[in-house]
């Protein structure tokens, strides 16, 4: 029977350690950052927020004057409907590779990392190239990415909240491709690094009552 112990104890540091990443739709109590209404074109960057500082920059600095932020007038994602500014200050990454040529994608870099992100999405749908949602790590590594499928129907301020989930701090949110658009930035707080230990500590602790129930 003592033979469990090494196992078990690698067991319990994996769950503690192991990282995981769910497609999430709401962040209940989950903190929005406004985009402040300053109507900017171009590359950035552009920092944003109090508490968490945000920095969005795009890669589409020229096409169409550039990606759009803070921006609050009417902007069209054909099929998906229309914003009209009415849900509040925008980022848009305002251009597509099957009308211009090029993959372009917007980042929003986080001062302090969170554990969730997402924010109210459009974009314009059936093109060539997946529009696609990503959360990177501290070290830039990607943790998860996915591809927007939804249709709306058309409409004015229509569209869905999407965005992720993690154990593995997210430094970065990017959005990729198609027109894509963003408001209502909402992210989740990192937990404490006591309530890791705490986490660790308690099991542990169980496995040491485990232990000593199997007389080890």
């Amino acid at each position: 029977m003592r033979k469990l112990a090494g196992p078990l104890l690698v067991a319990v540091v994996f769950i503690v350690a192991q990282a995981s990443a769910t497609v999430i739709t709401s962040i209940p109590g989950g903190t929005v950052i406004p985009m402040p209404a300053v109507n900017y074109f171009g590359g950035g960057p552009q920092s944003f927020g109090t508490t968490n500082v945000v920095t969005w920059s795009s890669t589409n600095a020229t096409t169409q004057g550039g990606s759009v932020f803070g921006y609050n007038v009417k902007y069209n994602f054909a099929g998906n409907g229309l914003w009209d500014g009415g849900l509040g200050p925008m980022a848009g990454v305002n251009d597509s590779f099957d009308l211009w040529g090029s993959t372009d994608t917007m980042t929003f870099s986080f001062a302090t990392p969170v554990t969730s992100v997402g924010g109210f999405l459009n974009y314009i749908p059936g093109s060539s190239t997946n529009t696609t949602i990503a959360a990177w790590d501290v070290h830039g590594n990607l943790i998860e990415s996915y591809d927007l499928t939804f249709l709306t129907g058309g409409g004015t301020n229509t569209g869905a909240f999407y965005g992720f989930q993690e154990s593995t701090p997210i430094k970065s949110f990017t959005l990729t491709d198609n027109y894509i658009g963003i408001t209502n930035l909402t992210t989740g707080s990192v937990p404490e690094p006591n309530s890791l230990l705490l986490i660790g500590t308690g099991l542990l602790g169980v496995l040491g009552y485990g232990r000593r129930r199997l007389g080890l």
